[in-house]
C-alpha cells in the first residue's frame, strides 16, 4: 500500500486530487485541511495549522507517506518553513513531494508564454515565494521532487466559476482583459494527469495547462454565451497585456486523454 498525503485537501485542487486517487487500491489517501473540514474518512485526514511548526512533524511521523502532494496556501514565509520540514523528513526517508506551482513565477515577464525551461522571474509576493519554494524543495530532493506548474484553474464548483455564475445572474459587470493571450485547465484533468505522473514515475518540471493560447475576451464570451447568457455587461480593461499562459514541451509524455485545448475547458464546465 502507497500512503500519500494530501496537503491543502480542502481546496479546489486538493478535493480533485483526492477524488482520482481514492479510485485505486493501490493508494491510502490521507488529507489535510485548515478551515473546511473534508467529506472524506475522518480517520484520515487531519488538521494542519502552518503557524505550528510541529503539526506537520506529528502528521509525518505518524503517517509516514511515500509520497506528499502539496496544494497548500497560506502565509508564504511560513509555507516556505513547513515545506522545508517536509523536504527534510522526505529525504530521510526517501519518499516524493509533488508540489503545485504556478504560472506567477514568470509574471515579470508577459512578453512571451512560458516553457518548463524557462528561468522563473516573478514581480509579485507569491511568484517569488513560489520560486524560493520550487528551489529550495530541489535543493533538498533533487529528483525526488516534481514541480507541477499551473495555469488558471476551472472546476464546476471552483470559486471562480460560482463567482462567473453569480455576476451573470445579477447582471454585474464580467472584467476581461483584450490584449491579454492565456490558458487554462481543469481540476477534474489535473487530478488524472498528477496519477498518471505518479503510476509512470515521471520527474522534473511539468507545465500542466491547454496546448493552445487564446485570447482572454474571446475565451470569457464563449463560456459565457455556452452557459447562455446572450446580454452579459462586459467590461475590457486594456491595461493589462500580452502572454499570461504556461506552454509545456513535455505533452508528449501524455496520452492524448490527458492533454487538453482551452475549448475542452469550456466543454467541461458546461457539460
Amino acid at each position: 500500500m502507497h500512503n500519500v498525503l494530501i496537503l491543502g485537501g480542502s481546496g479546489l485542487v486538493g478535493k480533485a486530487i483526492i477524488r482520482e486517487l481514492d479510485k485505486y487500491q493501490e493508494f491510502q489517501i490521507y488529507a489535510t485541511y485548515f478551515k473546511s473540514p473534508l467529506p472524506f474518512n475522518q480517520d484520515r485526514i487531519f488538521k494542519l495549522n502552518i503557524e505550528d511548526s510541529a503539526n506537520i512533524s506529528s502528521i509525518l511521523n505518524t503517517l509516514k507517506p511515500q509520497s506528499v502532494i502539496s496544494c497548500l496556501s497560506g502565509d508564504y514565509n511560513k509555507q516556505l518553513i513547513l515545506h522545508t520540514k517536509i523536504a527534510e523528513h522526505l529525504k530521510e526517508t526517501e519518499g516524493r513531494l509533488y508540489f503545485f506551482s504556478t504560472l506567477n513565477v514568470f509574471d515579470n515577464d508577459l512578453s512571451k508564454y512560458h516553457y518548463e525551461h524557462d528561468l522563473p522571474d516573478s514581480c509579485t509576493g507569491y511568484g517569488q515565494y513560489k520560486i524560493a519554494c520550487e528551489n529550495r524543495m530541489i535543493e533538498i530532493l533533487h529528483d525526488n521532487v516534481c514541480i507541477l506548474r499551473l495555469p488558471q484553474v476551472w472546476g464546476k464548483d471552483s470559486p471562480r466559476m460560482k463567482y462567473l455564475l453569480n455576476s451573470l445572474i445579477n447582471n454585474e459587470e464580467i472584467v476581461v482583459y483584450p490584449k491579454l493571450l492565456y490558458n487554462a485547465n481543469t481540476d477534474f484533468l489535473i487530478a488524472k494527469q498528477l496519477y498518471y505522473i505518479i503510476e509512470n514515475k515521471l520527474k522534473g518540471i511539468f507545465h500542466l495547462g491547454a496546448e493552445d493560447v487564446v485570447n482572454h475576451k474571446g475565451f470569457y464570451n464563449e463560456l459565457i454565451l455556452e452557459l447562455g447568457f446572450n446580454n452579459a455587461r462586459i467590461q475590457e480593461n486594456f491595461e493589462e497585456e500580452g502572454y499570461f499562459a504556461l506552454l509545456s514541451e513535455r505533452h508528449d509524455e501524455f496520452p492524448g486523454r490527458l492533454r487538453l485545448m482551452n475549448k475542452s475547458v469550456i466543454s467541461y464546465l458546461i457539460n
